[in-house]
Formats: structure tokens, C-alpha cells, sequence
């Protein structure tokens, strides 16, 4: 088991306005250890940093999975090893996302993910894709309890249980939050900080530095009156633990410079 998390690099929106934010995601993932998994056309973000002409690229990711209908032959050069299973099966039970979850479950045993390019493209109306790519961060859990195993929040990632996962992009993170979350301040600019249940019995126990305090707050998957809290001024972090037994939360911190 890896206590380290998988990136994961899906086929959707990459802000190319801040290409540092992927490449410093990349570095830091390449000094911990962190496999690099790209779905398909998630490969892009790669040759963004390109070397002399894709013969000496600056980072090659691990693994490249998913049919492959996305990117160009050529493209595929600069992943280190590409699943062949599944090249060209454009019919198949599992999305490119969903094959690369698993492979980072099943072969480098990650029990932590964080996923790019997850956002929709804005010209491209793909909030089909966008609901999807959300779901993926509670994949890793389900495949783990259909093979016997079962989500357990005091296990550490990598630990053999679902540690949760993340969706990181330059603006915004959503976690999908097992147990608890920190979250660090971006800028001095204003941190929102929004939470959101798929099921009923979603408690949280205690909330630090949130303008509104969520503690004994059941987060209905029916209401929304748990969006758009705030840090409150000047705070360097804020925290959501759930109680014992809580069912996960999404819950999403966005800054603004």
C-alpha cells in the first residue's frame, strides 16, 4: 500500500491561464512518490511543458489509460507505459475516469486520490461530464467494498481503506470528505467554503473559523442551506470534522484573488 495519493488527470477543463497551478501539482506529486495517471485525453496537460519537440519532455506521466479515442497516436509517446487492455474499446462498462481510479487502487494500491481537469469546459455544456467526474471521488470507496473491504475514516490513506479524495484545480478544491478536512487560506482574498450531501446522515460534529458554525449541523441532501460559508476574517485555516458514523460530504473551498 501507498501512503502517498494517486494523480489522476481527466479529459476536461485545465485553466490555461494558470499552467504554474498544474505544474507545481506535477513537481510535487513527482517528489512524493505519486503515481501520474492520465484517462485519455487528460495526456494534454502533460505537453504543456513539453521539452525540444516531445523528444525531451520536462514530466511523463506513469500510466495512460482509457480508449484512447481523444488523443493522437503521437501524443501517447510521452506516457511512460499505456494500458493496452483497453485501447480502442470505446464500448465498455467503465468511463476513462473509472479506469483510472481503479488502476490506482488495484495496481499502486493509493487509497487517496487527487483528480484534475474535472471541471466542465465552459463553451462545451458538460455538466453530464462535470456530475460524473464528481462521482469518481466516491468510486474508489465503492470499489473497495465490493471487494470486501469498507470505508473507514480512522485509517490513514494508503492504509488499506478509503482515505477520500480531492478535485483540485487553480481556484477551487472539492473534497470529498470522509472523516475531516483542513482548510488552508489561498489569498487575502475571500474563501468559500460550501458543503454538500448525496445522503441523509451527513452530521457535522464541529466547525473552526467558519462565519456560520456548522457543529451539530445535519447537511440535508435536500437542502442548501449549507453553501456559501465563509472563512471568517483573517483566519489562515477552517476545519469540518463529522461525527462517527456520518456518511461522506462534498465539500467545496473556492478563493478569488
Amino acid at each position: 500500500m501507498r501512503n502517498v495519493p494517486a494523480l489522476i488527470f481527466l479529459n476536461g477543463y485545465y485553466d490555461a491561464r494558470h499552467l504554474d497551478f498544474y505544474r507545481q501539482e506535477i513537481e510535487a506529486g513527482v517528489a512524493q512518490g505519486s503515481p501520474l495517471i492520465c484517462a485519455d485525453g487528460g495526456l494534454r496537460i502533460f505537453h504543456q511543458f513539453d521539452g525540444d519537440a516531445h523528444e525531451k519532455p520536462l514530466y511523463r506521466p506513469d500510466i495512460l489509460i482509457g480508449d484512447l479515442d481523444s488523443v493522437e497516436d503521437s501524443e501517447t509517446k510521452i506516457a511512460k507505459h499505456i494500458v493496452q487492455a483497453w485501447v480502442g474499446q470505446t464500448d465498455k462498462d467503465y468511463t476513462d475516469g473509472q479506469l483510472a481510479v481503479a488502476y490506482a487502487l488495484e495496481h499502486y494500491g493509493c487509497r487517496h486520490l487527487i483528480i484534475y481537469g474535472g471541471l466542465p469546459r465552459p463553451e462545451a455544456y458538460e455538466t453530464d461530464q462535470f456530475l460524473g467526474n464528481l462521482k469518481l471521488m466516491r468510486f474508489g470507496d465503492y470499489k473497495l467494498k465490493q471487494r470486501g473491504g469498507r470505508a473507514c475514516v480512522e485509517s490513514a490513506p494508503g492504509g488499506g481503506k478509503w482515505g477520500g479524495a480531492e478535485m483540485r484545480d487553480a481556484r477551487q478544491t472539492i473534497h470529498y470528505v470522509v472523516s475531516e478536512v483542513r482548510l488552508t487560506r489561498k489569498n487575502s482574498g475571500m474563501q468559500r467554503v460550501s458543503l454538500i450531501a448525496e445522503e441523509p446522515n451527513v452530521v457535522v460534529a464541529e466547525s473552526q473559523n467558519l462565519r456560520w458554525d456548522l457543529a451539530s449541523r445535519q447537511i440535508d441532501p435536500d437542502l442548501t442551506n449549507a453553501l456559501r460559508n465563509e472563512f471568517v476574517a483573517d483566519a489562515d485555516y477552517a476545519s469540518i470534522r463529522l461525527t462517527a458514523g456520518s456518511s461522506p460530504v462534498y465539500v467545496i473551498h473556492n478563493w478569488y484573488d
